[in-house]
């Protein structure tokens, strides 16, 4: 996610983010997950299919000392269960092949079962592309920058 809209989507959660419980599906290098790490979340959970990215990602924890807090997981999220949950904020930042055909919105709704009663998914979808419509969810916000947009989710 580019800098100003992380810094952006990142202000708006900064009043969710302490002590929260937090999923990041698709965490790549982690800079979601972690970056809500360090803006006060209690425990992040990152799941990445790339074993390089997790044995990365489990280095990062062991190094930063905060494996209380946080851990990574080989996982591939658009095949297999999620984490039953609940979760205050969950990450969901997919390769943008994902958003082409159905995927998605099955993705979409099996992520927002991770949630708990408040929680939030967080969607980075590609700046031009409508959500698909669901009655399971309510989009609260979206907000773009250039070419990537990040759109915030409650179930309905």
């Amino acid at each position: 996610m580019g800098g100003r809209l992380k810094t952006s989507l990142f202000s708006v959660l900064a009043p969710r983010l302490e002590g929260a419980r937090v999923l990041d599906l698709c965490a790549g290098v982690g800079g979601l997950g972690l970056e809500a790490l360090s803006r006060g979340a209690a425990e992040v959970l990152l799941l990445e299919k790339d074993p390089r990215a997790v044995r990365a990602l489990s280095a990062w924890i062991d190094a930063a000392g905060v494996r209380e807090e946080a851990r990574a997981q080989r996982r591939d999220v658009t095949r297999g269960g999620l984490p039953a949950g609940p979760f205050d904020l969950v990450f969901l930042d997919p390769p943008y092949a994902l958003w082409e055909g159905g995927g998605a919105a099955r993705l979409i709704r099996r992520a927002l079962g991770c949630l708990g009663p408040e929680g939030l998914l967080v969607l980075k979808i590609p700046e031009r592309m409508d959500l698909p419509e669901d009655p399971a969810w309510t989009v609260v916000r979206r907000n773009a920058v250039a070419s990537a947009a990040y759109a915030l989710l409650a179930r309905a």
